[in-house]
């Protein structure tokens, strides 16, 4: 019965968040609902969905992530949303901050049917 009672209030917990996941690093979080536009990411975040034109599942990052390869939609997209407040974003190609890197800026937008993926990421050029 102790068990269940935990259960039930870590399940309540997770349903009050959204579903958010948090990392040691930085904040990940990922929803089951179809967003019909990139408006649905939130100020102050990165956002990728599953499908084209901001369809399917979306993920969202907040924060610097060494590893983002747990999370579904980040390693494999085909739409984005740089919704940061004062970053910009650097994506890599391999966890820690390895690989290959690219960097998108403020307020910028993607979308098509090229799948690209994320394994890490940093915040950078804040003002």
């Amino acid at each position: 019965m102790r068990m269940t009672r935990k259960f039930a209030a870590v399940a309540s917990g997770i349903a009050l968040t959204g579903g958010l996941l948090v990392t040691s690093a930085g904040t990940v979080g990922a929803t089951e609902v179809t967003p019909t536009a990139a408006s649905d990411c939130p100020s102050g975040w990165y956002c990728v969905w599953s499908g084209e034109n901001y369809t399917g599942r979306m993920q969202k990052v907040e924060g610097n992530n060494a590893n983002l390869t747990q999370f579904a939609v980040f390693q494999g997209f085909k739409s984005r949303y740089q919704h940061g407040k004062n970053c910009d974003f650097k994506w890599y190609s391999g966890t820690n901050y390895t690989g290959s890197s690219g960097i998108i800026k403020r307020g910028s937008k993607l979308t098509g049917s090229t799948t690209h993926f994320i394994k890490s990421n940093k915040w950078v050029n804040c003002v």
